[in-house]
């Protein structure tokens, strides 16, 4: 049986209470380290962490170091499977695509996990989601100036090619050579994408594709990966 991520925090409660946990020592979002637990409970005799939906066996087995217990609760299934000596969590061996339920994006760096993003709203528990909506929203300014400046073909060639370059700096008059632009289009772009923080002006006539820049692109190439595999989730 499949559930949603908020009946599996529900479950995961539950479970910490049958435990001996009261309300107080129950803790939703807790953070340790370099991660985000859905479900902790914590007192003086024992501290025991639960993980909802998909549960990564590294994160589990690093959470074991610290944790009396460590509990998957999968989105296959509401029976927990605990960690001891990292036996079956209840997580389901099947492909990411064959199941929507769980699915998430993570930015991982080194050890540590940097971001755990549910691409399913009804994974999002629902003061999180209210949360990031009005995010965007204030955020909508900021954000519409970068979309529409890798929204236009010229642009994005602009900066295809200044990765591609070896030191990722191009001249004006290179870019007008190589991509057979003329001046003007290549300074309202070089504008539009200076703007937006993507593009730097290192010396007269030159530009350095910026470290913002080199991190948005790279997002953009990830982002087309997540959709390719979203449209084999759509096919299922």
């Amino acid at each position: 049986m499949s559930v949603g991520h908020s009946e599996l925090v529900k479950k995961a409660k539950e479970i910490l209470k049958e435990k001996g946990f009261d309300e107080g020592q129950i803790h939703e979002e807790f953070g340790f380290k370099n991660y985000r637990i859905d479900v902790v409970g914590w007192s003086e005799e024992k501290k025991i962490a639960v993980d909802c939906g998909y549960c990564d066996h590294e994160k589990l087995k690093d959470l074991q170091k610290f944790f009396d217990e460590v509990i998957c609760l999968s989105f296959e299934s509401w029976k927990p499977s605990m960690t001891p000596d990292m036996e079956p969590l209840g997580i389901s061996k099947k492909s990411p695509l064959d199941s929507q339920s769980g699915l998430k994006l993570l930015l991982i760096k080194g050890d540590g996990i940097l971001l755990d993003m549910p691409l399913l709203m009804d994974d999002w528990p629902r003061d999180r989601l209210e949360n990031e909506l009005a995010s965007l929203e204030a955020d909508f300014g900021r954000f519409s100036k970068l979309f529409d400046a890798l929204s236009h073909e010229t642009r994005l060639r602009m900066m295809k090619h200044l990765l591609e370059d070896k030191d990722q700096t191009i001249s004006f008059a290179e870019f007008m050579r190589d991509l057979s632009l003329n001046p003007k289009i290549v300074w309202e772009n070089t504008r539009k994408l200076r703007e937006s923080g993507l593009l730097e002006k290192v010396e007269k006539g030159k530009y350095r594709c910026s470290e913002f820049g080199r991190v948005e692109f790279m997002m953009r190439l990830a982002l087309r990966r997540v959709m390719k595999v979203l449209e084999e989730l759509e096919r299922l």
